[in-house]
């Protein structure tokens, strides 16, 4: 309960007013929204101190405060329970299903929570676009977006020449494919749940990679399937345990990165991928082979084949975005699968969406025949943010571990001691919000990791580390 509890009460440190007032108003607005259900034992308030690295004080303070508003009830001996909050006059709240995902917890979409001013954030591997590119886009897109207005908008697969382009870009890297193989999507995150939606039915295995992208186990999971922790090295997945796992439990799905894992930024060797698309074809599971940050390499070495390329009569879907090279708000993904796969994803789609953002598709078509040409902007870019946050670590935390990536856009540190979620907690106090590693994995674990991401400017990423290391110290 309280590593969920902790997850469920957002970033609510870092909202202005005394402690004992913002994890009370926390609690209070995780229960209104349903996550924490009428009924449900709280944490001793010792517990939940330690998990949220506060006072004893403070825990006692905010039970009294939602106790004398009637939102907890306590007995001696018994413990702290929630009761049923005040209905306020047929309030959706009380129709809506508890246990929101993950990620939208974190955002604090959901309880719309807002960080204090001048927080920086270092939970979110995402890119502000290069200067001027969305721009340039859009004014060399003109002549097809005019084009594209004549029609009503709605296109299911995708726009034909962006799955062209799609197609084109992924053959240029040794995975030959055909328009007829792409779909597109709103994103590499819809991309994921298509899939799951797809191949998951509750209570199904998914075998999914520990840590991973918090995106994609909130996708997954949304489908009821329980998902099976693959440990990961610095080559990436260990093939011992997925060999075993793939032989032991009946599983429907195995979701990777291969390529810059994401958060410790390994790559699986090529010889590695062949047995992996071996186990994957001889146990029919499907595989999710997740190359959304494929484009961002940060040294020469050179990159192996997807798996798909280099098995592709295996059970492959690839998933793809533009997101990290381009920019998140962009909303384009696709899936590279089968042309009856891709079919039965886009009726699921149909569902959804209708289609994705035409504006946006016909932009993606221009960014990506500029596609080596951004590639080489933001390795610039993101190098030296990388190595701003190595020497920065160096310098300031010398005692935690970590390996400088290859690729992608985070760093996966672990603490010398200590709880990794604890100290979340008082990073966000000193003005830093982070992800523990236990909100990146599927079982919980790595309680003394964390993800960094590198996607501020370096004079941004220095003021982050030194406000971690005072966090560290406090």
């Amino acid at each position: 309960m309280p590593n969920r509890l902790s997850t469920q009460l957002g970033p609510w440190s870092s909202r202005p007013g005394p402690l004992y007032r913002r994890l009370a108003d926390a609690l209070r607005a995780a229960i209104d929204r349903g996550e924490i259900e009428a009924g449900a034992r709280l944490p001793p308030e010792r517990v939940l101190a330690r998990q949220l690295a506060v006072s004893r004080t403070t825990v006692v303070q905010a039970y009294d405060v939602l106790r004398g508003d009637d939102w907890l009830e306590s007995r001696q001996g018994s413990g702290t329970w929630v009761r049923r909050p005040p209905v306020s006059g047929g309030s959706l709240a009380e129709w809506a299903p508890p246990g929101a995902p993950v990620l939208m917890k974190r955002d604090s979409i959901v309880a719309g929570l807002t960080a204090r001013e001048g927080t920086i954030d270092l939970t979110c591997a995402c890119l502000p676009p290069l200067r001027g590119l969305v721009e340039s886009s859009l004014e060399g897109s003109a002549a097809a977006l005019a084009e594209a207005t004549r029609e009503h908008g709605y296109s299911v697969l995708g726009l034909a020449s962006l799955r062209s382009a799609i197609a084109r870009h992924l053959a240029s890297r040794g995975l030959p494919t055909t328009e007829g193989q792409v779909l597109v999507t709103s994103g590499a995150q819809q991309a994921i749940a298509l899939v799951g939606a797809l191949f998951l039915r509750r209570n199904d295995v998914a075998l999914v990679e520990s840590p991973t992208f918090l995106g994609a186990l909130d996708a997954l999971g949304t489908t009821g399937a329980s998902l099976t922790a693959l440990p990961v090295g610095a080559d990436g997945v260990r093939l011992d345990v997925l060999r075993e796992a793939v032989r032991q439990r009946p599983a429907r799905l195995i979701y990777l990165t291969p390529t810059f894992h994401n958060p410790t930024g390994g790559i699986v060797p090529e010889g590695a991928r062949r047995e992996i698309a071996r186990l994957a074809a001889d146990a029919h599971v499907p595989l999710v082979e997740d190359e959304s940050l494929v484009d961002i390499p940060l040294d020469d070495e050179p990159v192996p084949p997807a798996i798909a390329a280099l098995a592709p009569k295996a059970p492959v879907v690839s998933i793809g975005s533009m997101s990290k090279l381009c920019w998140g708000g962009l909303r384009i993904g696709w899936v590279r699968a089968p042309e009856p796969v891709v079919t039965r994803l886009a009726s699921l789609k149909v569902a959804a969406d209708l289609g994705s953002s035409m504006l946006s598709q016909v932009v993606a078509v221009h960014l990506l025949e500029r596609a080596d040409e951004v590639r080489r902007l933001r390795r610039a870019q993101i190098v030296a943010q990388r190595d701003a946050m190595a020497a920065e670590l160096e310098r300031r935390l010398p005692d935690w571990s970590w390996a400088l990536p290859a690729g992608g856009l985070s760093m996966w540190a672990r603490l010398p001691h200590g709880d990794a979620s604890e100290f979340a907690q008082v990073a966000q106090r000193h003005g830093v919000s982070l992800l523990p590693g236990p909100s990146v994995s599927p079982d919980g674990g790595h309680p003394r990791h964390l993800r960094l991401v590198y996607v501020h400017e370096p004079a941004v990423i220095v003021e982050a580390v030194k406000r971690l290391a005072q966090a560290w110290e406090a």
